[in-house]
């Protein structure tokens, strides 16, 4: 990643982070919030099952009879009770961060499921890479933010300070012609 430019691959980095951000917000604001995430790695792998035994990669064999049991599992009502994982989306809104969702995290999917252009020019794919490697540090320091808040203070950002962290608060930088002339 760092011997090329590859803005793809630090685009999908990017709200990867950004979907970790999110989730470390939604978390942090209750208990039961922390332990429905830590509920979700057991519902994942369970759909993942669930997946392969109707696609039939994977089979469920009676320790008996070596019978395969598989239609008959998927029938049952064990199959059926799964909880889902509540979805990044509802986690941002909950977490009241739901402008980093829709602004961000909706145009980095784009790049993420393939659907955005590639620069061609050689200069544009050098300031996308830029643009991306500024928005990882800025979600880092986030995500950063975040967790020190919670261990220190057992509470989460407001919202002015992590888009403070963020950079989304920063004023844009005055003309070098403005400048000299407020110094008059």
């Amino acid at each position: 990643m760092g011997a090329i430019e590859n803005s793809a691959c630090l685009g999908i980095l990017s709200r990867s982070l950004l979907e970790q951000l999110i989730t470390s917000l939604w978390g942090i604001r209750s208990i039961e919030n922390a332990e429905s995430q830590m509920g979700a790695g057991s519902a994942e792998l369970a759909k993942a099952l669930r997946m392969n035994l109707k696609a039939g990669t994977a089979k469920i064999l009676d320790r008996e009879t070596g019978e395969d049991v598989t239609a008959k599992f998927l029938e049952s009502e064990q199959a059926k009770q799964t909880r889902r994982r509540k979805s990044i989306e509802d986690q941002a809104r909950e977490a009241d961060a739901q402008d980093l969702y829709t602004v961000f995290y909706r145009l980095l999917s784009l790049e993420t499921h393939g659907h955005s252009e590639t620069p061609a020019e050689k200069s544009e794919i050098s300031a996308l890479c830029i643009t991306h490697l500024q928005g990882i540090g800025a979600i880092s320091r986030g995500i950063g933010q975040a967790c020190v808040w919670w261990l220190m203070q057992r509470s989460w950002p407001d919202k002015e300070s992590l888009r403070e962290v963020l950079g989304l608060n920063a004023k844009p930088q005055e003309s070098a012609d403005s400048q000299c002339t407020n110094r008059q």
